[in-house]
């Protein structure tokens, strides 16, 4: 146990002086890459809690910690290069973190397959769907972060869907309306997560939120998702009409569902 907590906390270390490297005196750029090193640290305590929950060896529940840390190390590039975090307008910030890791050697005291473990899991926890070719170890430690992220970006999400003033990027500079995209509803009726490249209006981004849901996978995660009333809080923000209500509903049902069976 020694062992894993001196390595989690040199490779703090390390992650904190790579992003600290990108803050700037420009207060607007600083604030996007405040917000992705908070975001990551917070994912990475949300790990820490579903990988003991879940009761997971101390070698897999390293593995979670550290790729919840570093799953996001594609952002600081990203946003330096391309002043977004819309991957669809620039690059898949996922893919960018596995070459980020590779370039840098942050991961260089870990043996060789547990580097590949955490460098898989960066480059896929931001796709859609993941690859069937992945060995059990990678998919459990992939899963988990995936998970810890969508707990820790809803969280971001409703703090900012409660103020006045939205910050664009936060919301990938979507249109604010009511309307909700046909493609996003279809999606919803087959109880799969919509593309990123079909969000047309706000209102698409918070629903895909809630359809997070089909996509959640430890009973941990399910359970704070209901504790923390983010289905509730979601739903408070969306538009107040039958097709959306009746969709949500499904959706809560879906997710009462799901924890009663895990």
């Amino acid at each position: 146990m020694e062992y894993y907590k001196r390595l989690l906390a040199d490779l703090e270390n390390k992650f904190s002086h790579y992003t600290d490297s990108f803050f700037t005196d420009d207060i607007e750029f600083d604030k996007n890459i405040l917000l992705k090193k908070e975001h990551s640290l917070l994912v990475y305590q949300e790990s820490c809690q579903l990988a003991e929950a879940e009761n997971f060896s101390p070698r897999i529940a390293t593995l979670i910690e550290i790729a919840s840390l570093f799953h996001d190390i594609g952002r600081f590039e990203q946003i330096l290069e391309f002043n977004t975090f819309v991957d669809c307008k620039s690059i898949d910030h996922g893919d960018l973190g596995g070459e980020v890791l590779t370039k840098t050697n942050m991961l260089a005291d870990l043996p060789q397959k547990d580097q590949q473990i955490i460098i898989a899991s960066t480059k896929a926890h931001n796709k859609r769907t993941l690859s069937e070719n992945f060995d059990k170890e990678t998919l459990l430690v992939t899963k988990a972060v995936r998970d810890a992220d969508k707990l820790d970006i809803i969280r971001i999400l409703l703090k900012e869907y409660a103020k006045k003033d939205i910050d664009k990027t936060v919301i990938l500079h979507l249109e604010e309306s009511d309307d909700i995209s046909p493609e996003v509803i279809a999606y919803l009726e087959r109880k799969e997560c919509p593309n990123i490249a079909d969000f047309k209006t706000l209102s698409d981004f918070k629903l895909a939120q809630l359809t997070w849901i089909y996509d959640l996978n430890f009973k941990y995660s399910l359970q704070e998702f209901k504790k923390r009333k983010f289905d509730e809080q979601i739903i408070s923000h969306l538009p107040n009409t039958p097709k959306i209500n009746s969709l949500c509903r499904k959706i809560q049902d879906y997710l009462e569902e799901k924890i009663a069976f895990k």
